[in-house]
């Protein structure tokens, strides 16, 4: 059987670190994806699409573009817009600059459905995470997973 040695100095910070920043991430999610759904009646998933669809130009992106900013595989996101679009927040059509790929659309309904959810959603991210965090500590956590974030692979 092998012996798992825990670091010292940095080594230990570093497995703190790391730990109480995936453990409350998930808490932080499964909080946020429970209020949502019982509020909203979505997820955390659902809502990043509809957030990104509103920021869009046109509140129109293709598959592949909103693939890549919700870091979803195009089959999970063929799944969830199927799932969006039934509920009439989306609309999915062929892209007329391209005719292999898709567009997808924010309906009215979808934008009203963001809009609502969004103030409440707003409130439980200050609830669980931005009430206890200074404007300081914002801008190393904004500086810090920038970096990481330009380190990591597409």
């Amino acid at each position: 059987m092998t012996t798992i040695k825990f670091g010292q100095g940095r080594d230990l910070l570093a497995q703190s670190a790391w730990r109480v920043y995936f453990e409350t991430s998930q808490r932080i999610r499964q909080a946020l994806e429970a209020r949502l759904k019982e509020d909203a009646g979505l997820s955390v998933s659902d809502f990043n699409a509809l957030l990104l669809l509103w920021e869009a130009p046109g509140r129109t992106l293709t598959m592949s573009a909103l693939a890549r900013k919700l870091v979803f595989s195009p089959s999970r996101l063929n799944y969830r817009i199927k799932v969006l679009e039934d509920a009439g927040l989306v609309v999915k059509s062929s892209c007329p600059s391209d005719g292999r790929a898709h567009n997808v659309a924010l309906t009215e309904a979808g934008a009203r459905a963001f809009i609502a959810a969004g103030g409440r959603h707003r409130s439980y991210v200050d609830e669980m995470f931005l009430d206890h965090v200074s404007d300081e500590e914002l801008e190393v956590i904004h500086r810090v997973f920038s970096r990481v974030s330009r380190a990591l692979p597409e």
